[in-house]
């Protein structure tokens, strides 16, 4: 059988299995940039439902949904967007390096990648293992977070003001398979 045979093969049992599971009543999920820009839209909008909830600083896994701080918000923007948009929800560990090892760096950001500062100059470590805080890209040079300073969730300049002029953005959809 020649590859394009082969290849044409397939494509006919991909397309039967799509309609088996369609007939089925299954719910079939297109990969591709359609899905994923509605899953990074679902966790935007996951984040913005956090707008104006108090800051609460918790640690580990006891942050719940009243209260939040940076770690909790980008743990529940991440599995709320990811279960609305795709029916299973993304977890993500409970500190801030942990995030970070769950995707990758990147230099482009996209809405509903995690974003990070460094916000502590007497730490000593710029970005070597102790970061301070996190939130949620939304696009526009614009970022959700759990602000302590402020005591609420609010919007945020990638920036943070112009205090944190370099922010790295790491991506935990696509490394996932959202």
């Amino acid at each position: 059988m020649s590859a394009s045979m082969r290849r044409l093969a397939r494509r006919v049992v991909a397309v039967g299995v799509t309609a088996t599971l369609a007939a089925a009543g299954s719910t079939f999920l297109a990969a591709g940039a359609a899905q994923a820009a509605g899953v990074r839209a679902s966790v935007v909008n996951a984040a913005k439902a956090y707008l104006g909830t108090p800051y609460r600083l918790a640690y580990g896994w006891t942050c719940g949904r009243a209260a939040v701080d940076c770690e909790c918000l980008n743990r529940h923007a991440i599995w709320d967007g990811t279960y609305a948009a795709t029916g299973r929800g993304l977890q993500l560990n409970y500190w801030l390096q942990g995030q970070i090892n769950q995707g990758r760096r990147t230099t482009a950001p996209r809405p509903g990648d995690l974003i990070f500062w460094d916000t502590d100059p007497n730490d000593g470590i710029r970005y070597g293992g102790d970061l301070d805080h996190t939130g949620v890209y939304v696009g526009n040079n614009k970022a959700i977070d759990a602000n302590a300073y402020y005591g609420y969730v609010k919007y945020d300049s990638i920036t943070l003001g112009g205090t944190e002029p370099d922010p790295i953005f790491v991506d935990v959809l696509t490394p996932n398979g959202y």
